[in-house]
């Protein structure tokens, strides 16, 4: 024993700065019990995403912190979309989705649309479909929502649109209202001018005027 503390070795060793062997080590409890708390912060605050980073881009699924956003209904996955046709004079858009997306998951998306409507980033969702009009680029429209894209086309939503007006089995462009609209995953109108009810969706597609109610529809809002 008297060779190793003579040479240094084992019994002689402590760190620099620390307590010597038969000393308390000062540490305190209530430090480290602060200490303990803060280090479990820090893993928390890393480690939770932060409930508005939500994926807003439509082509990419980018997450970008966007005022007023959320994640929505929970334990609904998050779906990707993208604009892929529209019709501007009828302010009408047809947005492409997964084709394994669920009902649930596309009545998410369209409440994530009326969200962005009213925090004024609906434009990260679809074009422009009212330009120039006093109340904004989206006062007017009508989005479609499809989750096959032989469906998703500019010919489609004619036949929708202007199909509804005509015999259902009418060709339009080569298809035919019947045709398509069972195809319509979900569909969301907005109509700012019409200050009690701006806002209508549903899962599913119908159409009162055309004596249409698809699969599966479900209105929303």
């Amino acid at each position: 024993m008297a060779d190793d503390q003579a040479q240094g070795g084992p019994a002689s060793y402590r760190a620099p700065g620390g307590p010597a062997p038969d000393e308390p080590t000062r540490g305190h409890p209530v430090k480290a019990m602060l200490g303990g708390i803060l280090v479990l912060w820090l893993f928390l605050w890393i480690i939770i995403p932060n409930p508005k980073d939500q994926p807003i881009d439509p082509t990419t699924g980018a997450t970008k912190t966007t005022p007023g956003m959320t994640t929505g209904t929970p334990n609904v996955p998050h779906v990707t979309s993208r604009t892929v046709a529209e019709l501007q004079d009828f302010n009408v858009v047809a947005v492409l989705v997964p084709p394994d997306t669920t009902d649930e998951q596309v009545g998410h998306l369209l409440s994530r649309l009326k969200t962005a409507r009213i925090d004024g980033t609906l434009g990260q969702y679809i074009p422009a479909t009212s330009r120039g009009n006093k109340l904004g680029p989206h006062a007017i429209a009508d989005i479609y929502v499809f989750s096959d894209g032989k469906w998703a086309t500019a010919t489609a939503l004619r036949a929708v649109v202007e199909g509804r007006h005509n015999a259902a089995d009418a060709k339009i462009g080569g298809m035919t209202f019947d045709e398509v609209a069972p195809h319509v995953r979900g569909h969301y109108m907005i109509n700012l001018h019409e200050p009690d009810h701006r806002d209508r969706a549903s899962v599913g597609y119908a159409d009162e005027e055309a004596g249409y109610h698809g699969p599966g529809y479900r209105e929303l809002f």
